[in-house]
Formats: C-alpha cells, structure tokens, sequence
C-alpha cells in the first residue's frame, strides 16, 4: 500500500472509533447525532424499503458482534456497545435523502453462562424513537485449555430483535459464527454472520405505502481484539463490514 493510502486508512479507523466512544460514552443518544431515521415518513418509497432494511439489519447484526468463547457457568457479561456504519448503502434514499452520513446505534445487553458451554443473552435499547428488544443463544463448539490454548475458541450465535417505532416496524434475524484465540490480556477474534430483516411501514407521507413490506438479507463480517487489562472489566473493539461498507463496533463491560 502506497504512503497516501495508509494514512488515509489510519484516519478513517480513528474517525470510527472517535464516533463509537462518542455514542458508548453518551447517556442519550440524541447527544451524539441527529435522529437517522427522522426523515423515514417523508422520504418512504415501496423501492426504497428494501436498502433501507438491509442497513438496519446490518446495524443491529453487528451490535452482537462478540468472542467466541462463550461465559462459562455461572459466568456472566453486563455492559453496552455502540456500533457504526460510516455511510448508507448507495441503494438507501431513505436515509440517503435525509442527509444521514455515517449513524451509530448503542445497546445494552447482558448475558449468562449455562451448562454445556451455552450462553443466554438479552439486548436492547430505546433510542431515536425506536424500542430495540432482543437476545439469543450461544454455543461453543471448540473450548481451548490449557493445552490447547493456541487453538481458536470457536462458537455459532442466533439472534432475534423486535424494532418498533411510529413510522415502521421491524423484526431482525442473525447467525454468527465466530473465532477467538485466547491470548493474555489480548484476545482477537473473527465473525461472520448473516442477517435478514423485514421492514414495515406504519406512517408515511405517501399513504399509498403504508402497511407495505420488505425483506433484504445480507452479510458481515468483523474483526477486532477483547481487551482484559484488569479482573472484571472488559472492552472490545471491532472493524466491521456490513454488507461491503466499514464500520467498527466498540463494547465495554463487566465480566466474571
């Protein structure tokens, strides 16, 4: 890579995680950016359903971008994350009509380990005129030791989230696979996952498209450290793609 590029590179990453501690940091999310879906009523075309869709159903796959070394009973993980696309998808006026550049979405979420290298997990969040409710299950098909440390954690995931807000509903589907070696202190991982997402309209300018529907599914991918510098507390970082476009994901919790 040519001189320019890296530092083009470098200054993109930290754009991503400035804006990601930003919206982890904040108590309400209006305070770090502008409602993104403020121009959904007004903007809303049948055509325009499915991109739109497809960068939810990014956003909310990717804020459960997590390890793949499952708790542990009777572990747990309590915290929140933020994540951030840095730009709609070329196909999402919706979005794009509204001025909406780069958008984050934070959650909290919380989980526990159960027997069988299994772990439960619930997320949500309230924000933007949106109610975000969420969770699924963990499992572990490869468990390191000792022995075996150099070997990847490795665990699949499915999730599902409820969105409801004035101007649309939405119902989010997601599986994961994901791998992580578990260094000291520094863990890195890799996911993959796929969502689907169904949107539907509740109020628009156009009558003529309310109560229409779409479906997009699409991919991700991530890859990104879990960070132990002390018992109890962990942080993550991530560098997303969702379906072909950056993003990053930061998270910060308390384990056992």
């Amino acid at each position: 890579m040519k001189p320019g590029g890296i530092f083009v590179t470098i200054r993109v990453m930290r754009k991503i995680l400035l804006a990601l501690a930003f919206a982890a940091a904040a108590t309400s999310a209006r305070a770090v950016q502008p409602n993104p879906f403020s121009g959904f009523e007004q903007n809303v075309q049948s055509n325009y359903l499915k991109p739109f869709a497809l960068d939810l159903g990014g956003l909310l796959g990717s804020s459960v971008v997590d390890t793949g070394r499952t708790y542990g009973f009777p572990g747990f993980w309590v915290g929140g994350d933020a994540v951030l696309q840095t730009r709609p998808n070329s196909n999402d006026l919706i979005l794009r009509d509204a001025n909406v550049h780069s958008f984050a979405l934070p959650m909290v979420q919380a989980g526990v380990g159960l027997p069988f290298q299994t772990d439960v997990i619930v997320h949500g969040v309230g924000a933007y005129g949106l109610t975000i409710v969420g969770g699924g299950l963990r499992k572990s098909l490869y468990h390191t030791g000792l022995v075996d440390s150099f070997l990847p954690n490795v665990s699949v995931s499915v999730f599902g989230d409820k969105v409801n807000a004035g101007p649309f509903n939405a119902s989010h589907g997601a599986a994961n696979a994901t791998a992580m070696w578990n260094l000291p202190i520094i863990k890195p991982f890799v996911e993959a996952g796929y969502d689907l997402t169904k949107v539907s309209v509740g109020a628009a300018a156009d009558k003529q498209v309310i109560g229409t529907s779409a479906t997009a599914t699409g991919s991700r991918l991530a890859a990104g450290i879990d960070l132990t510098p002390f018992p109890f507390f962990d942080l993550r970082l991530a560098l997303l793609e969702n379906h072909g476009i950056p993003g990053g994901q930061l998270g910060l919790g308390v384990a056992f």
